[in-house]
């Protein structure tokens, strides 16, 4: 089995150059002999003419977003087989669509640097400094284009524009400038050739990374509105390019709230409103809100039905979109119907080329992971860390009120399925308790803002229980939203409203006044705005460390070399349902 290649990109230029007005033109090129393998190999270009009158043909647009470092069908945190993500299952199926399909187009909607401990070794640990295998891996199955998502600059812009400048994979960011100008410091747009038809891809990224990443981009990049990017941009390219078919491939939930306050910034998730507003969109290729949606489309601004996939997370599915294109009679190109479909990985072999190219990638990462960072007589889990407190939270409360000095300290729960102990505490387990690049901040807070800290983070719970007495979780409130304060004695009573929740606050077991000052350890997406917490924006900040709380955890543990519960758990708050 082979990767089969119809196009090969060029190298697009270096980011941050100015005003991009250059069109990346890509020739189809006919299938080699079968059995070829691509993956070395240089296909002959085909000879392509324009599209005659009535006439009709087929593109099949291909896409993966949110892969997050998934890049083999391996849990690095558990260190065992798994099978429901992994690009290369993407592969074989980009394989099998290319084999039937002449004409095929391969996108990425973002989010493919920072997301699990592969992607996070090579980010931070890998001594060879090498080419991330994602993006090798781009090159080699020919994907056409890539957009920025907000998590590309976790790690910040040298390594960023480091691994982009590797790549032969055109990159894109339309809404994202050159400081205090409209100058794209990425691609705006690439026009491909394909079946004798110009299509353009214009990609958009949402601007919650001028939020989220505030310490590594503030005064290099600016984020800009992706409505109004995509307006400019889609006519740039209908008018200037001649372009016959546009997708819009964008790092972007098709709707949803946005989960910071910025009145200067546009809306997060912006898909719908480009969809529905700007002329002369085609096909959208969303990411972001990590869900899979396919078979709808969106009726847009000039009456054109526009198709929307959106293809999961850490390559779960493929998603495909079948676009019918006919030269209509007055001679205007025309999509005539539009079919999405997410196939899922679940039951595919990875594909043997990739496993073959990234396995000393994934053995280096395995044995790197799995590392023993400390020992313990203590069954540590995350399972009820949302509903009482828990030794596993109080880790990481003591790390942050340790490197900060802190009096009190503000965690979330990430993910509750995390446990570990007796025995050994890998690297695996820290990076499955502390899965995201967040920093740490020392902010200086009032009792007042503490009392409305807890209100807002209590919305994590409706009024209601359920059959069992349990309190009901707010689906619209994502769990790393709930976060946990020590340091303060509390309880929040969920029988009552939001803004009535707080029926205790002491500290020193002394009731909390309104104009009480604190000190707080919290982590740089919170303090940074993410999850609405608008109480914190004018918190003055009093200390910043720029390295990963996960890290720190790291650290902590091995000095201690052995850990029990009673080293870090102190039991501080309850609810009351």
């Amino acid at each position: 089995m082979s990767i089969i290649k119809l196009k090969k990109n060029p190298s697009p230029p270096s980011a941050g150059r100015g005003k991009w007005n250059d069109i990346f033109l890509l020739l189809p090129v006919l299938l080699l002999v079968a059995g070829l393998s691509s993956c070395g190999q240089e296909p002959a270009p085909e000879r392509s003419a324009p599209l005659a009158d009535r006439d009709t043909v087929s593109i099949a647009v291909m896409a993966t977003t949110d892969v997050h470092g998934r890049v083999r069908a391996w849990d690095y945190y558990r260190d065992r087989e798994e099978p429901r993500y992994a690009l290369s299952k993407v592969a074989t199926l980009v394989d099998s669509v290319r084999a039937v399909h002449e004409h095929t187009i391969l996108l990425d909607a973002g989010d493919w640097l920072q997301g699990n401990p592969f992607a996070e070794y090579f980010a931070m640990h890998d001594p060879q400094n090498r080419h991330y295998p994602f993006l090798a891996l781009t090159d080699r199955m020919d994907y056409d284009a890539i957009v920025l998502g907000n998590h590309e600059f976790n790690f910040g812009l040298e390594y960023l524009n480091r691994q982009i400048g590797m790549t032969d994979t055109p990159i894109m960011g339309a809404n994202i400038y050159h400081p205090g100008t409209d100058d794209p410091a990425y691609p705006p747009y690439i026009v491909r050739e394909v079946a004798g038809l110009r299509v353009a891809i214009v990609g958009l990224t949402t601007p919650g990374s001028a939020v989220w990443d505030r310490p590594r981009v503030e005064g290099i990049l600016d984020f800009g509105d992706g409505l109004e990017a995509a307006h400019r941009f889609v006519q740039e390219v209908r008018e200037d390019h001649q372009a016959d078919v546009v997708i819009i491939l964008a790092h972007t939930g098709l709707d949803g709230s946005a989960s910071y306050q910025r009145d200067d910034l546009g809306d997060e998730n912006f898909g719908r409103a480009v969809g529905e507003e700007v002329p002369g969109v085609d096909l959208m290729v969303l990411g972001h809100t990590h869900r899979a949606i396919d078979d709808v489309a969106l009726q847009g601004a000039d009456g054109r039905e526009v198709g929307v996939v959106q293809p999961g997370r850490w390559a779960s599915h493929l998603g495909v979109a079948e676009m019918d294109i006919v030269r209509q009679q007055d001679g205007t190109i025309r999509v005539v119907s539009i079919s999405t479909a997410n196939h899922s990985v679940a039951d595919v072999d990875e594909h043997p080329e990739i496993v073959a190219l990234t396995l000393e990638a994934h053995e280096d990462v395995v044995a790197f992971v799995t590392e023993p960072m400390a020992m313990t007589d203590d069954e540590w889990s995350a399972r009820d860390a949302r509903r009482k407190d828990t030794p596993i939270i109080d880790l990481i409360q003591t790390v942050q009120k340790e490197q900060t000095g802190a009096q009190l300290s503000a965690a979330a729960a990430f993910n509750t399925s995390v446990s570990f102990g007796p025995g050994p505490i890998t690297r695996g387990d820290i990076a499955l308790l502390y899965p995201y690049y967040n920093t740490l901040y020392k902010m200086e807070i009032t009792g007042e803002q503490i009392k409305s800290f807890l209100e807002h983070t209590s919305q994590y719970y409706t009024t209601e229980t359920d059959e069992q007495g349990n309190p009901v979780v707010n689906r619209g409130w994502p769990g790393f939203n709930f976060d946990m304060l020590a340091g303060v004695t509390y309880v929040l009573d969920l029988r009552n409203q939001p803004g009535e929740r707080v029926t205790k606050l002491m500290y020193n077991e002394e009731p909390v006044a309104g104009d009480d000052r604190f000190t707080l350890a919290i982590n740089s997406y919170r303090a940074e705005g993410g999850g609405g917490f608008d109480m914190l924006q004018d918190a003055p900040v009093l200390m910043t460390i720029d390295r990963s709380v996960g890290d720190m955890i790291l650290e902590y543990l091995q000095d201690k070399e052995v850990i029990q519960h009673n080293d870090v758990f102190k039991e501080n708050w309850h609810l009351v349902y």
